[in-house]
């Protein structure tokens, strides 16, 4: 996705299509938070079923307000 820039408060997951071996990472991504975030907090997160303009499946969050409770 070069070029593309994640607004705040969003995020994505690719799955990694280079992994050889079982103890590498199945998935990579980035993350825009909309505010300083302290060691040790928790983030909740909404996850979304995307396609990428090339056609490749990937996983798209929102970050949530820590204020909220709705999932």
């Amino acid at each position: 996705m070069s070029g593309y820039e994640l607004k705040l408060g969003k995020g994505n997951m690719f799955t990694n299509d280079t992994k050889k071996e079982s103890d590498k990472h199945d998935y990579y991504g980035t993350i825009s938070m909309p505010r300083d975030v302290k060691a040790g907090e928790q983030i909740k997160l909404h996850g979304y079923k995307n396609m990428a303009d090339s056609g490749r499946k990937y996983i798209g969050f929102q970050v949530l307000d820590k204020r909220e409770d709705d999932l």
